[in-house]
């Protein structure tokens, strides 16, 4: 058999995918086909020639048809492009906010929560992400910007609850919470539970990997010049590994923040 152009192999799953779903493993007549499906025979006969030609579907002994293995495998590839496509869809008002070279991916966006700011609810990105710390009992994060609501949930975690965190910011963040946050900072820091690096490298969004009672999830605020712009999270593990792989690559290049001195001086 001739290599098929992907190009025509994604068209002809997308064109004939409701075939492709009918038929199973064990042999569907074509009669069936027309009926469960609600077309003409006509359409049917098309449909089955073009997936018998790429190897998608077989004839079998009795005169039916059957998904081959390469059919059920393009199959999976094609519903997880789908899902991927419709969650870029979803979130493109927010993405394209983003650098072109920023990092992300589509991982993330396969069933992916969007939360979009809206003029009547300009928030609620921000209570999506800090809904996502409340719950969690670690978080690993990196942050280009200070948000007051953020900094009375994680303080609050780290007083009164146990939540641990590795948190990686810029320098302009570290600056602002010294200035601003002050006892906030130093009393998060003096739990223990908390551990900071300060970081040279851009930072695009506002980006947690955190574990939950429920399971581990991820997240991530963009913003504009008016503000938080959306919010982003997915619970998959992909998605998940993705955003603690990126928090660790920006650890591993930040420099550690010390606590305070003896005199309350941060240094």
């Amino acid at each position: 058999m001739a290599q098929p152009d992907p190009t025509e192999v994604m068209a002809v799953v997308a064109r004939r995918g409701p075939v492709l779903r009918a038929v199973d493993t064990e042999g569907v007549p074509k009669r069936d086909l027309v009926d469960e499906l609600s077309v003409s025979r006509s359409t049917v006969d098309r449909a089955v020639r073009e997936l018998e030609a790429i190897g998608f579907v077989e004839r079998t002994d009795n005169g039916g048809y059957r998904r081959t293995l390469p059919g059920r495998l393009a199959l999976t590839e094609y519903d997880q492009f789908a899902r991927r496509i419709e969650g870029l869809g979803d979130s493109v008002d927010v993405l394209s906010l983003l650098p072109a070279d920023a990092p992300c991916d589509p991982c993330v966006l396969e069933d992916a929560t969007v939360v979009v700011a809206e003029r009547h609810s300009p928030l609620t990105p921000v209570e999506r992400l800090s809904d996502l710390v409340d719950r969690a009992t670690h978080v690993d994060a990196i942050a280009p910007a200070v948000l007051p609501q953020q900094v009375e949930i994680y303080h609050r975690k780290f007083v009164d609850d146990d939540l641990s965190a590795r948190l990686v910011f810029t320098n302009d963040v570290i600056d602002r919470l010294v200035s601003s946050y002050r006892t906030e900072l130093t009393e998060s820091l003096d739990t223990g539970q908390l551990e900071i690096r300060r970081c040279e490298r851009s930072i695009p969004y506002s980006l947690v990997a955190a574990e939950t009672d429920a399971g581990p999830e991820m997240g991530f605020l963009v913003y504009a010049d008016s503000g938080v712009q959306g919010f982003v999270g997915n619970d998959s593990p992909k998605a998940v590994e993705w955003a603690r792989d990126l928090v660790d690559d920006y650890w591993k290049s930040g420099t550690p923040f010390p606590s305070p001195t003896a005199d309350g001086r941060f240094q």
